[in-house]
Protein backbone atom coordinates (compact mmCIF):
# COMPACT_ATOMS: atom_id res chain seq x y z
CA UNK A 1 0.00 0.00 0.00
CA UNK A 2 1.35 3.23 -1.16
CA UNK A 3 1.94 6.25 1.24
CA UNK A 4 -1.88 7.89 -0.40
CA UNK A 5 -2.98 4.73 0.92
CA UNK A 6 -1.98 4.45 4.12
CA UNK A 7 -2.89 8.25 4.59
CA UNK A 8 -6.26 7.45 3.76
CA UNK A 9 -6.09 4.56 6.06
CA UNK A 10 -5.04 6.69 8.85
CA UNK A 11 -7.29 9.55 8.32
CA UNK A 12 -10.41 7.29 8.36
CA UNK A 13 -9.77 5.57 11.22
CA UNK A 14 -9.14 8.26 12.94
CA UNK A 15 -12.34 10.52 11.72
CA UNK A 16 -14.00 7.73 12.55
CA UNK A 17 -12.90 7.92 16.47
CA UNK A 18 -13.76 11.76 16.67
CA UNK A 19 -17.16 10.74 15.05
CA UNK A 20 -17.81 8.35 17.64
CA UNK A 21 -16.78 10.62 20.25
CA UNK A 22 -18.62 13.24 19.51
CA UNK A 23 -21.86 10.97 19.01
CA UNK A 24 -20.85 9.51 22.49
CA UNK A 25 -20.22 12.97 24.40
CA UNK A 26 -23.70 14.31 22.97
CA UNK A 27 -25.55 11.28 24.05
CA UNK A 28 -24.10 11.39 27.58
CA UNK A 29 -24.53 15.23 27.73
CA UNK A 30 -28.10 14.79 26.91
CA UNK A 31 -28.87 12.08 29.36
CA UNK A 32 -26.89 13.70 32.20
CA UNK A 33 -29.19 16.86 31.34
CA UNK A 34 -32.06 14.48 31.28
CA UNK A 35 -31.51 12.90 34.40
CA UNK A 36 -30.09 15.94 36.03
CA UNK A 37 -33.33 18.34 35.63
CA UNK A 38 -35.28 15.37 36.42
CA UNK A 39 -33.39 14.98 39.43
CA UNK A 40 -33.71 18.60 40.29
CA UNK A 41 -37.29 18.44 39.96
CA UNK A 42 -37.92 15.74 42.13
CA UNK A 43 -35.66 16.61 44.54
CA UNK A 44 -37.13 20.10 44.97
CA UNK A 45 -40.50 19.39 44.87
CA UNK A 46 -40.01 16.33 47.33
CA UNK A 47 -38.44 18.96 49.39
CA UNK A 48 -41.35 21.10 48.79
CA UNK A 49 -43.50 18.70 49.74
CA UNK A 50 -42.51 17.48 52.81
CA UNK A 51 -42.05 20.98 54.35
CA UNK A 52 -45.83 21.50 53.11
CA UNK A 53 -46.63 17.92 54.82
CA UNK A 54 -45.27 19.41 57.79
CA UNK A 55 -47.64 22.55 57.72
CA UNK A 56 -50.47 20.22 56.80
CA UNK A 57 -49.94 18.16 59.51
CA UNK A 58 -49.51 21.22 62.63
CA UNK A 59 -53.18 22.62 61.34
CA UNK A 60 -54.69 19.54 61.66
CA UNK A 61 -53.31 18.52 65.13
CA UNK A 62 -54.23 22.04 66.10
CA UNK A 63 -57.92 21.79 64.98
CA UNK A 64 -58.70 18.72 65.84
CA UNK A 65 -57.08 18.93 69.66
CA UNK A 66 -58.76 22.24 70.11
CA UNK A 67 -61.98 20.68 69.39
CA UNK A 68 -61.52 17.98 71.29
CA UNK A 69 -60.48 19.47 73.97
CA UNK A 70 -63.84 21.91 73.55
CA UNK A 71 -65.36 19.09 73.56
CA UNK A 72 -63.66 16.77 76.46
CA UNK A 73 -64.25 19.69 79.16
CA UNK A 74 -66.33 19.58 82.00
CA UNK A 75 -67.51 23.18 81.60
CA UNK A 76 -68.97 22.23 78.45
CA UNK A 77 -70.59 19.28 78.93
CA UNK A 78 -72.23 20.53 82.28
CA UNK A 79 -73.51 23.98 80.45
CA UNK A 80 -74.70 21.42 77.45
CA UNK A 81 -76.15 18.69 80.63
CA UNK A 82 -78.00 22.06 82.27
CA UNK A 83 -79.17 22.87 78.84
CA UNK A 84 -80.67 19.72 77.55
CA UNK A 85 -82.26 18.38 81.05
CA UNK A 86 -83.80 21.75 82.87
CA UNK A 87 -83.23 24.58 79.69
CA UNK A 88 -81.43 26.61 81.76
CA UNK A 89 -80.75 29.81 80.38
CA UNK A 90 -77.75 31.11 82.13
CA UNK A 91 -76.05 28.20 80.73
CA UNK A 92 -77.06 29.00 77.24
CA UNK A 93 -75.17 31.92 77.76
CA UNK A 94 -72.30 29.74 80.08
CA UNK A 95 -71.90 27.94 76.91
CA UNK A 96 -72.22 30.82 73.84
CA UNK A 97 -69.11 32.63 75.95
CA UNK A 98 -66.75 28.88 76.36
CA UNK A 99 -67.47 28.46 72.83
CA UNK A 100 -66.73 31.76 71.93
CA UNK A 101 -63.16 30.92 73.44
CA UNK A 102 -63.07 28.14 71.72
CA UNK A 103 -63.38 30.24 68.41
CA UNK A 104 -60.58 32.40 69.30
CA UNK A 105 -58.31 30.02 69.98
CA UNK A 106 -59.10 28.34 66.83
CA UNK A 107 -59.21 31.10 64.32
CA UNK A 108 -61.68 29.25 62.12
CA UNK A 109 -65.63 29.28 61.34
CA UNK A 110 -67.20 26.95 63.65
CA UNK A 111 -70.71 26.17 64.96
CA UNK A 112 -72.26 24.04 67.59
CA UNK A 113 -74.83 22.05 67.48
CA UNK A 114 -76.69 20.53 70.97
CA UNK A 115 -79.51 17.70 71.00
CA UNK A 116 -81.48 15.56 72.87
CA UNK A 117 -81.14 11.44 73.03
CA UNK A 118 -84.45 11.84 70.95
CA UNK A 119 -82.47 14.44 68.44
CA UNK A 120 -84.49 17.24 69.27
CA UNK A 121 -82.19 20.33 68.69
CA UNK A 122 -82.06 22.26 72.59
CA UNK A 123 -79.12 25.15 71.17
CA UNK A 124 -77.66 25.97 67.98
CA UNK A 125 -75.73 28.24 66.63
CA UNK A 126 -76.69 27.69 63.02
CA UNK A 127 -79.12 30.22 61.45
CA UNK A 128 -82.30 28.59 60.04
CA UNK A 129 -81.07 29.20 56.61
CA UNK A 130 -78.15 27.07 57.38
CA UNK A 131 -79.95 24.61 59.62
CA UNK A 132 -81.60 22.31 56.33
CA UNK A 133 -83.08 18.93 57.51
CA UNK A 134 -80.11 17.09 55.48
CA UNK A 135 -78.01 18.58 58.51
CA UNK A 136 -80.34 17.79 61.17
CA UNK A 137 -80.97 14.73 60.11
CA UNK A 138 -76.71 13.50 59.03
CA UNK A 139 -75.87 14.98 62.77
CA UNK A 140 -78.46 11.98 64.41
CA UNK A 141 -77.03 9.73 62.28
CA UNK A 142 -73.29 10.44 63.31
CA UNK A 143 -74.48 10.89 67.05
CA UNK A 144 -75.81 7.63 67.08
CA UNK A 145 -72.49 6.52 66.36
CA UNK A 146 -70.91 8.31 68.56
CA UNK A 147 -73.50 6.64 70.96
CA UNK A 148 -72.28 3.02 69.87
CA UNK A 149 -67.94 4.05 70.15
CA UNK A 150 -68.84 4.90 73.99
CA UNK A 151 -69.62 7.94 76.40
CA UNK A 152 -65.63 8.81 76.39
CA UNK A 153 -64.65 9.17 73.07
CA UNK A 154 -64.87 11.86 70.78
CA UNK A 155 -66.59 10.83 67.33
CA UNK A 156 -65.35 12.33 64.17
CA UNK A 157 -66.84 12.53 61.01
CA UNK A 158 -67.48 14.40 57.21
CA UNK A 159 -70.41 16.70 57.19
CA UNK A 160 -70.77 17.79 52.81
CA UNK A 161 -73.65 18.74 51.24
CA UNK A 162 -73.19 19.74 47.76
CA UNK A 163 -70.61 22.98 48.42
CA UNK A 164 -67.27 23.48 47.67
CA UNK A 165 -65.66 22.17 51.05
CA UNK A 166 -66.66 19.76 53.08
CA UNK A 167 -67.17 20.52 56.91
CA UNK A 168 -65.14 18.54 59.78
CA UNK A 169 -67.75 17.24 62.56
CA UNK A 170 -67.15 16.48 66.23
CA UNK A 171 -69.48 15.01 68.32
CA UNK A 172 -69.51 14.36 72.18
CA UNK A 173 -72.41 12.34 74.32
CA UNK A 174 -73.58 14.25 76.87
CA UNK A 175 -74.66 11.90 80.21
CA UNK A 176 -76.70 12.18 83.60
CA UNK A 177 -76.03 9.67 85.80
CA UNK A 178 -74.52 7.68 83.47
CA UNK A 179 -77.24 7.61 81.23
CA UNK A 180 -77.03 9.27 77.48
CA UNK A 181 -79.46 12.44 77.66
CA UNK A 182 -78.06 14.16 74.36
CA UNK A 183 -74.81 15.02 72.54
CA UNK A 184 -72.95 18.04 71.60
CA UNK A 185 -71.82 18.78 68.02
CA UNK A 186 -69.16 20.99 66.93
CA UNK A 187 -68.80 21.74 62.85
CA UNK A 188 -65.40 22.80 62.08
CA UNK A 189 -65.61 24.84 58.51
CA UNK A 190 -63.72 23.96 55.71
CA UNK A 191 -63.96 26.62 53.70
CA UNK A 192 -62.52 28.71 57.00
CA UNK A 193 -59.82 26.37 57.08
CA UNK A 194 -59.17 26.62 53.35
CA UNK A 195 -59.11 30.51 54.34
CA UNK A 196 -56.73 29.89 57.13
CA UNK A 197 -54.40 28.09 54.74
CA UNK A 198 -54.36 30.26 52.42
CA UNK A 199 -50.91 31.74 52.28
CA UNK A 200 -49.42 28.44 51.05
CA UNK A 201 -48.22 28.15 47.79
CA UNK A 202 -49.17 24.64 47.26
CA UNK A 203 -52.12 22.41 47.07
CA UNK A 204 -53.26 19.97 49.94
CA UNK A 205 -55.81 17.33 51.01
CA UNK A 206 -56.45 15.96 54.12
CA UNK A 207 -58.72 13.29 54.14
CA UNK A 208 -60.12 10.35 56.85
CA UNK A 209 -59.46 6.55 56.54
CA UNK A 210 -62.61 6.31 54.11
CA UNK A 211 -60.83 9.25 51.38
CA UNK A 212 -63.39 11.31 52.76
CA UNK A 213 -61.87 15.08 52.31
CA UNK A 214 -61.84 17.06 55.60
CA UNK A 215 -59.82 19.82 54.31
CA UNK A 216 -59.11 20.84 50.54
CA UNK A 217 -57.50 23.68 49.05
CA UNK A 218 -58.91 23.30 45.44
CA UNK A 219 -62.35 21.86 45.17
CA UNK A 220 -61.21 20.99 41.94
CA UNK A 221 -59.17 18.00 43.28
CA UNK A 222 -61.73 15.85 44.23
CA UNK A 223 -64.01 13.55 42.84
CA UNK A 224 -67.63 13.50 43.30
CA UNK A 225 -68.96 12.76 46.58
CA UNK A 226 -65.78 14.62 47.96
CA UNK A 227 -63.48 11.45 47.51
CA UNK A 228 -59.83 12.53 46.81
CA UNK A 229 -58.01 9.32 45.68
CA UNK A 230 -54.67 10.30 45.88
CA UNK A 231 -51.12 8.37 45.74
CA UNK A 232 -48.44 7.47 48.24
CA UNK A 233 -45.45 9.30 46.70
CA UNK A 234 -45.61 10.36 42.44
CA UNK A 235 -46.84 11.84 39.92
CA UNK A 236 -50.65 12.50 39.78
CA UNK A 237 -53.09 13.70 38.15
CA UNK A 238 -56.18 16.11 38.10
CA UNK A 239 -58.66 18.12 36.13
CA UNK A 240 -56.54 20.97 36.71
CA UNK A 241 -53.00 19.51 35.92
CA UNK A 242 -50.55 17.50 36.94
CA UNK A 243 -48.97 17.65 40.64
CA UNK A 244 -46.34 15.94 42.05
CA UNK A 245 -47.62 14.19 45.29
CA UNK A 246 -46.24 13.47 48.90
CA UNK A 247 -48.40 11.57 51.58
CA UNK A 248 -48.25 10.71 55.28
CA UNK A 249 -50.11 8.53 57.54
CA UNK A 250 -50.86 9.86 60.81
CA UNK A 251 -52.58 6.85 62.92
CA UNK A 252 -53.75 8.24 65.82
CA UNK A 253 -55.69 10.93 64.31
CA UNK A 254 -56.89 8.65 61.37
CA UNK A 255 -56.33 10.70 58.96
CA UNK A 256 -53.67 10.98 55.79
CA UNK A 257 -52.39 14.21 54.79
CA UNK A 258 -51.65 15.17 51.19
CA UNK A 259 -49.62 17.31 49.87
CA UNK A 260 -50.00 18.67 45.67
CA UNK A 261 -46.77 20.64 44.57
CA UNK A 262 -47.90 21.95 40.87
CA UNK A 263 -45.98 19.72 38.23
CA UNK A 264 -46.85 21.19 35.18
CA UNK A 265 -44.89 19.87 31.77
CA UNK A 266 -41.03 21.08 31.47
CA UNK A 267 -40.85 22.86 27.95
CA UNK A 268 -37.88 23.87 29.14
CA UNK A 269 -36.50 20.35 28.87
CA UNK A 270 -37.08 20.19 25.43
CA UNK A 271 -35.28 23.67 24.49
CA UNK A 272 -32.52 22.68 26.91
CA UNK A 273 -32.12 19.30 24.53
CA UNK A 274 -32.55 21.30 21.56
CA UNK A 275 -29.76 23.17 22.41
CA UNK A 276 -27.74 20.44 23.56
CA UNK A 277 -28.27 19.29 20.28
CA UNK A 278 -27.45 22.28 18.09
CA UNK A 279 -23.88 22.28 20.24
CA UNK A 280 -23.48 18.67 19.40
CA UNK A 281 -23.54 19.44 15.52
CA UNK A 282 -21.60 22.46 15.43
CA UNK A 283 -18.94 20.36 17.76
CA UNK A 284 -19.34 17.55 15.22
CA UNK A 285 -18.21 19.72 12.22
CA UNK A 286 -15.33 21.84 14.34
CA UNK A 287 -14.40 18.68 15.17
CA UNK A 288 -14.19 16.86 11.96
CA UNK A 289 -12.54 19.43 10.51
CA UNK A 290 -10.11 19.56 12.92
CA UNK A 291 -9.79 15.94 12.89
CA UNK A 292 -9.02 15.62 8.94
CA UNK A 293 -6.73 18.41 9.54
CA UNK A 294 -4.71 16.35 12.08
CA UNK A 295 -4.62 13.26 9.93
CA UNK A 296 -3.26 15.03 7.13
CA UNK A 297 -0.89 15.94 9.21
CA UNK A 298 -0.23 12.84 11.18
CA UNK A 299 -0.59 10.23 8.23
CA UNK A 300 2.58 12.00 7.10
CA UNK A 301 4.40 11.65 10.19
CA UNK A 302 3.35 8.23 10.32
CA UNK A 303 4.14 7.58 6.34
CA UNK A 304 7.84 8.67 7.65
CA UNK A 305 8.08 6.89 10.36
CA UNK A 306 7.27 3.55 8.74
CA UNK A 307 9.60 4.48 5.67
CA UNK A 308 12.49 5.09 8.65
CA UNK A 309 11.53 1.73 10.33
CA UNK A 310 11.87 -0.10 6.81
CA UNK A 311 15.83 1.29 6.66
CA UNK A 312 16.37 -0.41 10.01
CA UNK A 313 15.16 -3.73 9.16
CA UNK A 314 17.81 -3.22 6.23
CA UNK A 315 20.48 -1.25 8.23
CA UNK A 316 20.47 -2.21 11.81
CA UNK A 317 22.79 0.47 12.03
CA UNK A 318 20.66 3.06 10.95
CA UNK A 319 18.97 5.50 13.46
CA UNK A 320 15.54 6.78 12.64
CA UNK A 321 15.42 10.51 11.43
CA UNK A 322 12.28 12.28 12.29
CA UNK A 323 11.95 16.06 12.60
CA UNK A 324 7.80 16.65 12.88
CA UNK A 325 8.27 18.23 16.41
CA UNK A 326 5.41 16.14 17.57
CA UNK A 327 4.51 12.83 19.69
CA UNK A 328 5.79 10.83 16.45
CA UNK A 329 9.15 12.35 17.10
CA UNK A 330 9.11 10.80 20.60
CA UNK A 331 8.43 7.66 19.53
CA UNK A 332 11.13 7.43 17.19
CA UNK A 333 14.04 8.85 19.74
CA UNK A 334 12.17 6.02 22.07
CA UNK A 335 12.84 3.34 18.89
CA UNK A 336 16.52 4.90 18.56
CA UNK A 337 17.12 4.43 22.38
CA UNK A 338 15.09 0.57 22.13
CA UNK A 339 17.68 -0.07 19.68
CA UNK A 340 20.70 1.21 21.31
CA UNK A 341 19.86 -1.14 23.83
CA UNK A 342 18.99 -4.10 21.98
CA UNK A 343 22.76 -3.59 20.51
CA UNK A 344 24.22 -3.40 24.12
CA UNK A 345 22.48 -6.66 24.56
CA UNK A 346 23.52 -8.22 21.66
CA UNK A 347 27.15 -7.43 22.41
CA UNK A 348 26.59 -8.65 25.97
CA UNK A 349 25.12 -11.86 24.74
CA UNK A 350 27.87 -12.18 22.14
CA UNK A 351 30.00 -11.65 24.95
CA UNK A 352 28.51 -14.38 27.48
CA UNK A 353 28.72 -16.63 24.80
CA UNK A 354 31.78 -16.53 23.55
CA UNK A 355 33.31 -16.42 27.79
CA UNK A 356 30.66 -20.19 28.30
CA UNK A 357 32.76 -21.66 25.15
CA UNK A 358 36.01 -20.59 26.61
CA UNK A 359 34.99 -21.94 30.15
CA UNK A 360 33.12 -24.60 28.33
CA UNK A 361 36.38 -25.35 26.30
CA UNK A 362 38.19 -25.31 30.21
CA UNK A 363 36.35 -27.18 31.99
CA UNK A 364 36.68 -30.07 28.81
CA UNK A 365 40.62 -29.78 28.26
CA UNK A 366 40.74 -29.66 32.56
CA UNK A 367 37.76 -31.49 33.52
CA UNK A 368 40.20 -34.81 34.53
CA UNK A 369 43.40 -33.04 36.01
CA UNK A 370 46.06 -35.51 35.25
CA UNK A 371 47.87 -34.47 38.51
CA UNK A 372 44.59 -35.11 40.73
CA UNK A 373 43.48 -38.13 38.45
CA UNK A 374 47.03 -39.71 39.72
CA UNK A 375 47.59 -38.36 42.98
CA UNK A 376 44.00 -40.53 44.16
CA UNK A 377 44.82 -43.34 42.07
CA UNK A 378 47.91 -43.63 43.91
CA UNK A 379 45.94 -42.94 47.10
CA UNK A 380 43.57 -45.28 46.50
CA UNK A 381 46.21 -48.40 45.80
CA UNK A 382 47.96 -47.48 49.34
CA UNK A 383 44.37 -48.26 50.75
CA UNK A 384 43.42 -51.08 49.28
CA UNK A 385 46.20 -52.92 51.13
CA UNK A 386 45.89 -51.35 54.50
CA UNK A 387 42.10 -49.89 54.66
CA UNK A 388 39.71 -51.43 51.78
CA UNK A 389 36.90 -50.12 52.66
CA UNK A 390 38.17 -46.64 52.63
CA UNK A 391 39.75 -47.54 49.00
CA UNK A 392 35.65 -48.61 47.96
CA UNK A 393 34.71 -45.17 49.28
CA UNK A 394 37.24 -43.17 47.04
CA UNK A 395 36.34 -45.11 44.21
CA UNK A 396 32.85 -44.17 44.20
CA UNK A 397 33.66 -40.64 45.05
CA UNK A 398 36.05 -40.78 42.05
CA UNK A 399 33.20 -42.11 39.76
CA UNK A 400 30.71 -39.64 40.60
CA UNK A 401 33.15 -36.81 40.08
CA UNK A 402 34.43 -37.91 36.84
CA UNK A 403 30.48 -38.48 35.35
CA UNK A 404 29.36 -35.41 37.28
CA UNK A 405 32.75 -33.30 35.38
CA UNK A 406 32.18 -34.56 32.02
CA UNK A 407 28.40 -33.95 31.92
CA UNK A 408 27.64 -31.16 29.72
CA UNK A 409 24.38 -31.77 29.32
CA UNK A 410 23.51 -29.09 31.82
CA UNK A 411 25.28 -25.29 32.56
CA UNK A 412 23.21 -25.00 35.24
CA UNK A 413 22.43 -26.69 38.65
CA UNK A 414 21.47 -26.03 42.21
CA UNK A 415 24.37 -25.13 44.83
CA UNK A 416 22.79 -28.36 47.10
CA UNK A 417 23.79 -30.56 44.21
CA UNK A 418 27.55 -28.90 43.45
CA UNK A 419 27.64 -28.72 46.91
CA UNK A 420 27.79 -32.69 47.07
CA UNK A 421 30.01 -33.07 44.36
CA UNK A 422 32.35 -30.04 46.32
CA UNK A 423 31.82 -32.93 49.42
CA UNK A 424 33.14 -35.55 47.46
CA UNK A 425 35.93 -34.06 45.70
CA UNK A 426 37.35 -33.19 49.29
CA UNK A 427 37.00 -36.45 51.10
CA UNK A 428 39.56 -37.15 48.65
CA UNK A 429 41.77 -34.55 48.85
CA UNK A 430 41.43 -35.50 52.82
CA UNK A 431 42.49 -38.78 52.07
CA UNK A 432 45.23 -37.65 50.59
CA UNK A 433 46.37 -35.29 52.86
CA UNK A 434 45.43 -36.73 56.42
CA UNK A 435 45.36 -34.55 59.27
CA UNK A 436 47.23 -31.46 57.25
CA UNK A 437 43.54 -30.52 55.56
CA UNK A 438 40.58 -29.43 57.76
CA UNK A 439 37.18 -28.08 56.05
CA UNK A 440 33.94 -27.16 57.22
CA UNK A 441 30.68 -26.13 55.40
CA UNK A 442 28.10 -24.04 57.27
CA UNK A 443 25.38 -23.00 54.24
CA UNK A 444 21.81 -21.57 55.72
CA UNK A 445 18.87 -23.82 53.98
CA UNK A 446 17.45 -21.44 50.95
CA UNK A 447 20.97 -21.25 49.88
CA UNK A 448 20.74 -24.81 48.45
CA UNK A 449 17.64 -23.79 46.36
CA UNK A 450 19.57 -21.53 44.17
CA UNK A 451 20.45 -21.80 40.50
CA UNK A 452 24.38 -21.53 40.19
CA UNK A 453 26.99 -22.57 37.24
CA UNK A 454 28.16 -25.43 37.45
CA UNK A 455 31.37 -26.28 39.25
CA UNK A 456 31.04 -23.10 40.95
CA UNK A 457 33.06 -23.15 43.96
CA UNK A 458 35.52 -26.26 43.00
CA UNK A 459 38.22 -23.98 41.28
CA UNK A 460 38.43 -21.38 44.12
CA UNK A 461 38.45 -24.15 46.87
CA UNK A 462 40.91 -26.59 44.19
CA UNK A 463 43.40 -22.85 44.23
CA UNK A 464 43.16 -22.71 47.98
CA UNK A 465 44.72 -26.48 48.09
CA UNK A 466 46.98 -25.69 45.49
CA UNK A 467 48.24 -22.44 46.85
CA UNK A 468 47.85 -22.77 50.70
CA UNK A 469 50.60 -25.69 50.74
CA UNK A 470 53.11 -23.70 48.92
CA UNK A 471 53.23 -21.43 52.29
CA UNK A 472 51.82 -23.27 55.10
CA UNK A 473 51.78 -27.69 55.96
CA UNK A 474 48.62 -27.22 57.39
CA UNK A 475 45.68 -25.52 55.46
CA UNK A 476 42.26 -24.75 56.90
CA UNK A 477 38.69 -24.09 54.18
CA UNK A 478 35.87 -22.67 55.54
CA UNK A 479 32.71 -22.46 53.06
CA UNK A 480 29.95 -20.19 54.47
CA UNK A 481 26.84 -19.00 52.24
CA UNK A 482 23.26 -16.66 53.09
CA UNK A 483 20.82 -15.53 50.96
CA UNK A 484 19.69 -11.83 51.64
CA UNK A 485 17.39 -9.43 49.24
CA UNK A 486 17.81 -12.33 46.41
CA UNK A 487 20.65 -12.34 46.43
CA UNK A 488 23.04 -15.68 47.12
CA UNK A 489 26.39 -14.66 48.78
CA UNK A 490 29.28 -17.04 49.68
CA UNK A 491 32.62 -16.94 51.11
CA UNK A 492 35.33 -19.37 50.27
CA UNK A 493 38.27 -18.74 53.19
CA UNK A 494 41.78 -20.42 53.81
CA UNK A 495 44.39 -19.80 56.53
CA UNK A 496 47.30 -20.53 53.80
CA UNK A 497 48.80 -17.27 53.72
CA UNK A 498 47.06 -15.47 50.96
CA UNK A 499 48.86 -13.66 47.81
CA UNK A 500 51.32 -11.29 47.07
CA UNK A 501 50.25 -7.60 48.22
CA UNK A 502 50.96 -6.46 43.99
CA UNK A 503 49.36 -10.21 42.83
CA UNK A 504 46.13 -9.09 44.57
CA UNK A 505 45.82 -5.89 43.11
CA UNK A 506 46.45 -7.13 39.60
CA UNK A 507 43.81 -10.01 40.36
CA UNK A 508 41.51 -7.22 42.45
CA UNK A 509 41.63 -5.07 39.13
CA UNK A 510 40.92 -7.75 36.62
CA UNK A 511 37.63 -9.05 38.81
CA UNK A 512 36.57 -5.46 38.64
CA UNK A 513 37.07 -5.04 34.60
CA UNK A 514 35.00 -6.75 31.69
CA UNK A 515 38.59 -7.59 30.01
CA UNK A 516 41.58 -9.31 31.27
CA UNK A 517 45.19 -8.84 30.55
CA UNK A 518 47.05 -11.85 31.78
CA UNK A 519 47.37 -15.42 31.44
CA UNK A 520 45.57 -15.97 34.83
CA UNK A 521 41.89 -15.59 33.94
CA UNK A 522 40.23 -18.36 35.96
CA UNK A 523 38.75 -16.07 38.43
CA UNK A 524 37.84 -13.15 35.92
CA UNK A 525 36.42 -15.50 33.71
CA UNK A 526 34.03 -17.23 36.08
CA UNK A 527 33.20 -13.61 37.97
CA UNK A 528 32.53 -11.79 34.58
CA UNK A 529 30.04 -15.24 33.59
CA UNK A 530 28.08 -14.60 36.69
CA UNK A 531 27.96 -10.69 35.81
CA UNK A 532 26.20 -11.52 31.83
CA UNK A 533 24.34 -14.35 32.92
CA UNK A 534 22.93 -13.41 36.48
CA UNK A 535 22.96 -9.79 36.65
CA UNK A 536 24.93 -6.40 37.64
CA UNK A 537 24.61 -7.71 41.42
CA UNK A 538 26.57 -11.18 40.49
CA UNK A 539 30.33 -11.90 40.27
CA UNK A 540 33.32 -12.09 42.90
CA UNK A 541 35.30 -10.15 45.13
CA UNK A 542 38.64 -11.06 46.98
CA UNK A 543 40.05 -10.27 50.58
CA UNK A 544 43.55 -10.84 50.82
CA UNK A 545 45.78 -10.82 54.23
CA UNK A 546 49.24 -11.85 53.16
CA UNK A 547 50.93 -14.31 55.40
CA UNK A 548 47.41 -14.88 56.90
CA UNK A 549 44.62 -15.92 54.27
CA UNK A 550 42.59 -15.75 51.53
CA UNK A 551 38.52 -14.67 51.03
CA UNK A 552 36.91 -14.62 48.06
CA UNK A 553 33.41 -13.72 48.07
CA UNK A 554 30.52 -15.04 45.62
CA UNK A 555 27.62 -13.45 44.73
CA UNK A 556 24.75 -14.41 42.41
CA UNK A 557 21.86 -12.78 42.18
CA UNK A 558 18.66 -15.11 41.42
CA UNK A 559 17.01 -14.86 37.96
CA UNK A 560 13.21 -14.58 38.17
CA UNK A 561 13.13 -17.80 35.43
CA UNK A 562 15.43 -19.77 37.50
Amino acid sequence: MGREGHERRFQKKLQGIVRNYIILVALVSTALFVVGQFVVVVISHQTNAVRHLDQLEESLLFFDGQSRNFLDSQDTLDAARQIITAQNQKAVERLENIFWKFGERCGISSEILIVDRQGAIQYTSFSERQLSSYLVNYNNAICYNAKNTGTDDTYRAVYYDQGDYANVLYVKPVTHRDTVVGYVSVFLSGSSWNFYLSESNFDGVITDLRDNAMYVSKPGLLRAGNKFSGTGSSIWYGETGRYWVASRYLPQQSAVIYSLVYYPPNDGLWVGILILLAISVAWYWIAMWISRTMAAKNAASVETLVEEIHLVRKDPGHRIQLHTADEFEDVGSQINALLEHIMYLNRLNEELIALNARIEFQQLTEQINPHFLYNTLETIRNLVIFDAPKAEELILDLTDILRYSVDNSRHEVLLAEDMEYLRQYLNIQSCRFGERLHWQSELSPECGRFHVPKLLIQPIVENSIKYGFRKKMQLNISITGCVENGVLHICVSDDGGGMEPAEARILEEQLASSHHHSRSIGLHNLSRRLCLGYGDQSGLRIKNSPNEGFQVYISVQQRKEA
